[in-house]
């Protein structure tokens, strides 16, 4: 009987271990991370990579928690922005009200970012970009976190002290008309006209052109006009980089000086015809871009990234992968709350060290750390390498 009674009592507790394992998995908690980010357009190779750079710190996260026993699960949601601000803000609505989705890594641009903004901030949604750095977004108090990139107040230091570095005089800029764009050249101006420099003629261009002969041929005018001694900056991105490239390579001004330009045109795109190449070698073309130093993570970023996804991850793709894992580790200690995480991710942000450098946030919630390197186009034609870097918070210059 005694026998009957152990063997039935412990036939009763296996059955309610099991139901307790069965009940757990029940209760998996799914937190949803919304990736509103350009997936078309010009910008499009970016968006789908950083999805991709996304997807693999969500693998990563949900492994490890299923390893630690955690009845927490991350999910994810995307929505194309079209490289727009209305774009950005129906793809931020769309994921938030199809999926709950209290915090989204993205959007791209700053144009983006702001169009997101308003929707973001009404309906408590914390916004955690990667890339975003016009000063235009720089506002504190608000539901956007810039937790990778650092505000262009930084870079353009760099580009105006590289500008009086090679002498010139006078500088003829061509940027996109954006809150990017339209804030670079601002800072740009006033940095290089406190340093000694002289005039600046700039030139906007239309965010989604991609046929800039226009402008090409006032910016050719603009330094003729300038004579010796003046440089060209092209605020460019990717699609109209390459027209302008395009119709400056038959240019004789365009062809005989110097150039520098964000980071934007730092894409290999931008090197697969041998003859954009050549001219943006010929033109001794420079540019400064968010930090070049490593970390002993980013090697194991980019084989568990190839490993994944079978291709080399593109230009900046771990700062989304870090920019998720930032909004993720907030998420796991402040809950699936919108409000708990803005109060909260300012803490994790600072604590992290990622794939590039720590994230350290300033009053407007962006990067306070600003490491960059500064880059040329290969002997060869086939890439960009480090020459130098610039440390923006001690505003100083080293080249290799």
């Amino acid at each position: 009987m005694i026998k009957k009674l152990v063997s039935i009592s412990l036939l009763l507790v296996m059955l309610s271990l099991l139901g307790a394992g069965i009940q757990a998995q029940d209760d998996i908690e799914t937190y949803v991370l919304g990736i509103p980010l350009p997936f078309t357009g010009s910008f499009g190779s970016f968006g789908q990579d950083f999805e991709r750079g996304i997807l693999l710190a969500v693998s990563q996260m949900n492994a490890e928690l299923e390893a630690a026993g955690s009845n927490i699960r991350f999910d994810t949601a995307s929505a194309d922005t079209e490289q727009t601000p209305e774009g950005a803000a129906r793809a931020l609505q769309t994921i938030a009200q199809t999926t709950g989705a209290q915090v989204v890594v993205g959007p791209l641009t700053t144009d983006e970012v702001l169009g997101a903004k308003q929707f973001a901030d009404e309906n408590g949604i914390v916004i955690v970009a990667m890339a975003s750095s016009g000063p235009a977004a720089s506002i504190p108090g608000d539901n956007i976190y810039r937790v990778i990139y650092p505000p262009d107040t930084f870079s353009s230091k760099a580009f105006a002290t590289i500008a009086l570095e090679r002498g010139h005089e006078n500088m003829v800029v061509l940027h996109v008309d954006d809150p990017f764009g339209n804030g670079m050249n601002e800072q740009f101006i006033a940095n290089f006209q406190a340093g000694g420099g002289g005039e600046v003629a700039s030139f906007g261009y239309a965010p989604q052109s991609t046929e800039l002969s226009t402008e090409a041929a006032a910016v050719s005018a603009a330094l003729a006009g300038f004579g010796d001694n003046a440089g060209f900056f092209c605020v460019c991105f990717p699609g109209a980089a390459q027209a302008f490239v395009q119709v400056a390579q038959v240019d004789p001004i365009l062809t005989t000086v110097q150039w520098m330009g964000n980071e934007a045109m730092t894409t290999l795109e931008m090197l697969e015809d041998p003859g954009h190449a050549q001219t943006l070698i010929n033109a001794n073309f420079v540019t400064v871009s968010q930090s070049a130093a490593s970390t002993p993570l980013t090697p194991i970023f980019n084989a568990d990234f190839v490993a994944m996804f079978d291709k080399e991850p593109g230009i900046f793709t771990n700062y989304a992968f870090d920019a998720a894992n930032i909004a993720m580790l907030t998420m796991l200690a402040a809950g699936n709350d919108g409000a708990a995480v803005k109060s909260m991710l300012p803490f994790i942000s600072n604590h992290y060290i990622g794939t590039t450098v720590q994230a350290y946030l300033d009053d407007n919630g962006d990067q306070a750390i600003a490491s960059y390197g500064i880059r040329k186009v290969s002997d060869d034609g086939t890439a960009f390498e480090v020459i130098g870097s610039y440390n923006g918070n001690t505003d100083t210059i080293t080249y290799n």
